[in-house]
Parts: C-alpha cells; sequence; structure tokens
C-alpha cells in the first residue's frame, strides 16, 4: 500500500531519514537510502513530499521504494 509524507531529517553520515506521514495521528517513520528507488540515489531534501511503503522486519518498521510523489 502506497503511503504519502515530507522529509523531516537527512543524516548524511548515518544514511538514514525520517518522513512525516500525512496521515493525522501517525508517529514519523525511519527510511534508509538505501530504499531510495530513484536513479542517482540523492537523498531528497527536507520538505520533500514522497511515497513510500511500509515494512516491517524484525519489529522494525521502515519506508522502503521512495519515489518522488
Amino acid at each position: 500500500m502506497k503511503h504519502f509524507g515530507t522529509v523531516e531529517s537527512f543524516d548524511a553520515i548515518k544514511g538514514s531519514g525520517l518522513i512525516k506521514p500525512e496521515e493525522t495521528g501517525k508517529s514519523p517513520i525511519g527510511f534508509e537510502k538505501s530504499a531510495i528507488s530513484w536513479e542517482n540515489k540523492t537523498p531528497p531534501p527536507v520538505g520533500k513530499r514522497l511515497s513510500y511503503e511500509v515494512s516491517e522486519t524484525n519489529g522494525k518498521t521502515s519506508a522502503v521504494n521512495l519515489q518522488n510523489a
């Protein structure tokens, strides 16, 4: 299922960031640089609107398949 949100932060050294979901009441969700789906893997700027899917692995929820919205 596709979700939408905006980039809240991105740490280039760690290669991870947070997305603030558009759904009311949802907590920010983390993502790794490897989840970026566009060709050059350039990290998205803060405030950029993205679509993403949610993955849960070992009890940890994260955003995957990030795409420009």
